[in-house]
C-alpha cells in the first residue's frame, strides 16, 4: 500500500466531511430551508417566521450533534419510525 495515497484519501475525506458539516450547520438555520430540515414543524405550524438578517444563521454550530445522540431507541421509534431505528442501529453496534 502506498502511504501517500492513503494520506491523500484521508485528507480528501476529512476535507469533504468538514465541508458537508459546515454546509449542513449553516443551511439548516436558513428560514427558506425550514420545509426541508423541519418538515414536521412546518406541517404543524410550529415554525416561527424569521425573515430579518441574523449573523448567527451564517455561523456553523455543533449543537445539533449532541441533540442527535440523546434520544433512546424507543423515542426514536415513536418520533421517526422503524426505518430510522434500523438506520441508526447500522452505525451504533
Amino acid at each position: 500500500m502506498i502511504v501517500t495515497a492513503l494520506l491523500t484519501s484521508v485528507g480528501i475525506n476529512f476535507g469533504l466531511c468538514i465541508l458537508f458539516y459546515t454546509l449542513y450547520s449553516i443551511l439548516r438555520k436558513q428560514p427558506g430551508n425550514a420545509h426541508v430540515y423541519n418538515a414536521r414543524l412546518v406541517a404543524e405550524k410550529k415554525v416561527k417566521e424569521g425573515s430579518h438578517f441574523q449573523l448567527d444563521r451564517l455561523l456553523p454550530s455543533a449543537g445539533w450533534i449532541k441533540k442527535a445522540w440523546q434520544p433512546s431507541e424507543e423515542e426514536l421509534l415513536s418520533i421517526a419510525g422503524f426505518d430510522s431505528v434500523v438506520f441508526i442501529r447500522v452505525f451504533i453496534f
